[in-house]
């Protein structure tokens, strides 16, 4: 510790007396001062990951997903003690968020669930987990995956139906990937090319309306002669090496007929080139320059999640490129940063590498059969190793899944996967398990090119390494709270010392609380105890005062990521051919079935679909075909975003109009036009009459939702058989038989109980909301069919047999796992999870389907 303190004494010593008597620090000093500043901004500033163990790979309406929460400290992968909330959400394909779960972090480890109701709209959904803190850096990170989400048509032949949605322009938030039909981008190595330095180029080919692309294509000079060839490795992505000179390189390949022709980067005429070699446990970096690029020392930083392991000095010719050799095994692993550095701190070039961890936890399964009956009890034991064979003791979590009626990805994503390589990677990355399957020379190079196509600069070393303070775009959360300020409603002037009462719905009882804003006008309301979603009224006036306060009371909860774009495989997964296990299965079911029929006194009842009564305050008490939806809007979760702004909305009118462009009120005779058409509103399975309309449109506090439809497709006949043909003029003012010349709006009431104060206005100062806590994790159900004459009448479709998110290993690394079959023959597909106190990662997915074809 003392030759440590000398050292810094020495090296502050020196930069001090090179600045006092005017002489430029030597570059050995100055970098060993960016090291040191970005040691300690890693120390000052430490990031978050999370990831998501799912119980299945797609789902359908009426299902519920179930998950687990692992969010750890990126640095170490070892579990975050920063944050307490993580906020995940489900998020349909225009980018609206449908639901959103905060759960409670004990120790980084979490559990919950996003019950999916009849009412919903297939698609495709995202979804994505946070913490605030992982939100307060420019390049943002945050957990994402998509699934389908299916209506099932016949459940027995597995038919199933999702949307592609056609929906009004003012409701496609989420971006596109791509507008090109096919486009061809390139990537030079160290993210530059330099006159007459050879250089590695990679190249990622996409198509717009295309799956797998495979091509190849020739690299010309402007004159025409040919340099060189290229071919895809994987998934539309390879590279080639090439010289480049003052004028671009054209590239020329074929698609689909046809021929496109595209323009390399510009060579600079002057610069460096960083490449690497990973290869045999070493890792090779090596640094080049033309004649023309002036003298000068420079460093290399390897850095992992932020934080520097080392720096290497570079004193590069043009006649002698410079090169070291570093063993992995020294190395963290994961993805890391190698940043070619100047000493006035600017980043020259960068590159992006991937070290495989050195002893993963090893998961295995022993006592499983090849397919299984129906209703049959299924037992299995788990037995989780460290890398010298030694018993791990720990909680994984654990799905059990039909392996038929189950969806199969041959390379899915796991805790692996995605802490060590896609989190820190840009973009959507399709099938990250194929890189590490099967390892091999090949798969290195697709590995590698894969980091060079998707590399982000998430850390930015100019950041790091600077002495400016750093301040976070959003704060670390220890405790759940609502935060929030208080303005004027007029001059937006923040107002100190107002006393805010609040009063909280909860169950049958009101709960009330109060406190004061500071000399900003922020306060902060903590509901760190507080479970599930309520009504809540907050009222302000002046400390000392009795009347209410002409403010707007803003909250501070609207900091979710911006949407991204889907990738085109997100939206054409593709599943395993599971033909030959579903006959295998039937053929199983058929020689069960003749079996049980044997047995004296034994009988097997026809199935019965069992068909749920709707429930009592359901979102969508209308069915709408989904094809018929135009828009669709949550009006709730919209005026709240609106006055957590300081906007004003009380009616329908004022809200739609903020909403969507094609909405236009005339204030003048009071009409409202939805694609110049006149509207026609429907609630609660009638037509509704002007004075209702007028009425429902001045509640904006006592509607879930608006769902516009494009014409009568998606009205239901019972709606028109509701609407009596007397009525058509004098009630409801619609004639019915003309009902394709207006445009629908479905108006969905709240549940009568979710709404506090709804038969009073809101009025200045005070502020009607809904609070939000954490979501109460809920016990996954497995039924039991110990006794068969108990059983053969259930009617039971689970395609998630077993799930538990927090199975417990004992000191010998095993756990048993016993549950049932549903009412089918099966093979069974099983994954399991961990992440030890040390860091290390296992996971293990077993499946015969696997085993046998591949």
């Amino acid at each position: 510790m003392k030759n440590k303190l000398f050292v810094l004494i020495f090296i502050v010593y020196n930069l001090l007396t090179a600045y006092v008597s005017g002489e430029v620090p030597p570059a050995k000093v100055i970098f060993q001062q960016y090291m040191n500043q970005a040691q300690t901004f890693a120390n000052n500033f430490p990031r978050e990951k999370a990831y998501l163990h799912f119980d299945n790979t797609s789902y359908y309406v009426g299902d519920t997903i179930w998950f687990k929460a692992y969010v750890t400290l990126a640095e170490k992968q070892t579990f975050s003690l920063i944050s307490r909330p993580l906020y995940v959400e489900l998020v349909d394909q225009t980018g609206h968020i449908a639901d959103k779960q905060i759960i409670k972090l004990t120790q980084g480890e979490g559990n919950g669930q996003f019950i999916l109701p009849h009412s919903m709209l297939s698609g495709y959904y995202e979804v994505r987990a946070y913490t605030r803190w992982m939100l307060a850096f420019d390049e943002p990170q945050y957990f994402s995956r998509t699934f389908p989400i299916y209506q099932l048509s016949n459940s027995d032949k597995l038919e199933r139906s999702i949307t592609t949605y056609e929906l009004s322009s003012s409701m496609k938030n989420r971006p596109s990937e791509t507008e090109e039909k096919f486009n061809l981008r390139f990537f030079p190595e160290g993210g530059q090319l330099v006159e007459g330095v050879t250089s590695q180029v990679a190249f990622k080919a996409e198509s717009k309306n295309g799956g797998d692309i495979e091509l190849s294509g020739t690299i010309y000079t402007k004159e025409g002669t040919e340099i060189t060839s290229f071919e895809t490795l994987h998934d539309g992505i390879g590279h080639f090496e090439y010289t480049p000179s003052a004028q671009p390189a054209i590239a020329k390949v074929s698609f689909q007929g046809k021929k496109y022709e595209f323009t390399l980067p510009q060579a600079l005429p002057n610069g460096y080139v960083l490449s690497t070699v990973s290869n045999a446990g070493a890792l090779l970096v090596r640094v080049s320059c033309n004649a023309a690029t002036p003298q000068d020392t420079l460093a290399v930083f390897i850095s992992h999640q932020g934080r520097p392991s080392i720096h290497q000095l570079i004193s590069c010719r043009a006649d002698a490129p410079q090169e070291f050799i570093l063993p992995t095994r020294k190395l963290p692993a994961g993805v890391l940063q190698v940043s070619l550095i100047n000493r006035a701190g600017n980043t020259l070039c960068e590159r992006f590498v991937f070290a495989n961890p050195r002893a993963p936890l090893q998961i295995s399964t022993e006592g499983l059969k090849e397919v299984y009956a129906p209703y049959a009890p299924i037992r299995c034991e788990l037995q989780v190793k460290n890398a010298k064979g030694e018993p791990v003791s720990g909680e994984l979590s654990v799905s059990i899944r039909d392996g038929v009626r189950s969806d199969y990805l041959e390379y899915d994503n796991n805790i692996f996967t995605d802490l060590l390589l896609t989190s820190d990677l840009k973009g959507y990355i399709h099938q990250p398990g194929y890189y590490f399957a099967s390892p091999s020379p090949r798969k290195q190079t697709e590995l590698d090119v894969l980091l060079m196509v998707h590399g982000w600069r998430k850390y930015d070393m100019n950041q790091t390494i600077s002495t400016a303070p750093f301040t976070p775009l959003q704060l670390p959360e220890a405790q759940l709270a609502l935060n929030g300020q208080v303005k004027s409603t007029i001059l937006k002037n923040k107002l100190k010392d107002i006393a805010l009462s609040v009063i909280v719905k909860k169950d049958d009882q009101f709960i009330t609380g109060g406190t004061v804003t500071d000399e900003n006008g922020r306060f902060t309301i903590p509901v760190e105890d507080f479970e599930g979603t309520t009504e809540a009224v907050i009222q302000t006036r002046k400390v000392g005062k009795e009347r209410n306060k002409d403010a707007s009371i803003l909250i501070d909860r609207n900091f979710s990521p911006a949407p991204r774009a889907y990738g085109y495989k997100e939206l054409h997964l593709e599943w395993k051919d599971l033909a030959y296990w579903q006959q295998k299965a039937e053929s199983f079911d058929s020689l069960y079935m003749d079996s049980i029929r044997k047995v004296e006194g034994l009988y097997v009842l026809d199935e019965v679909e069992i068909k749920s009564k709707r429930r009592q305050g359901s979102n969508m008490a209308t069915k709408i075909s989904e094809k018929s939806i135009d828009a669709y809007y949550d009006v709730r979760r919209s005026v709240d975003v609106l006055r957590d702004n300081g906007k004003i909305v009380t009616t329908i009118p004022e809200l739609m109009e903020k909403l969507s462009p094609q909405f236009y009120w005339d204030r003048t005779n009071d009409k409202h036009t939805y694609r110049q058409k006149p509207i026609c509103y429907i609630m609660d399975n009638h037509i509704l009459s002007e004075t209702e309309t007028q009425m429902m449109l001045t509640e904006v506090d006592g509607l879930a939702s608006i769902i516009i439809s494009k014409g009568t497709g998606g009205i239901d006949d019972d709606i028109i058989q509701n609407t009596k043909m007397s009525e058509v003029t004098d009630s409801t003012g619609v004639d019915i038989s003309k009902l394709d010349k207006y445009s629908v709006f479905y108006l969905i009431p709240l549940p009568r109980r979710d709404v506090l104060n709804k038969s009073q206005s809101a009025v200045l100062g005070t502020r009607q909301t809904v609070i939000q806590g954490y979501t109460r994790p809920l016990e996954y159900y497995s039924p039991a069919y110990p006794t068969k004459e108990l059983y053969m009448d259930k009617v039971d479709k689970r395609r998630t047999l077993y799930w538990n998110p927090s199975v417990q290993a004992d000191e010998n690394g095993k756990a048993v796992i016993e549950c049932y079959n549903n009412q089918y023959s099966t093979p069974l597909i099983i994954q399991a999870e961990t992440l030890g106190k040390d860091g290390q990662i296992g996971s293990m997915r077993y499946s015969t389907i696997s085993k046998t074809e591949q």
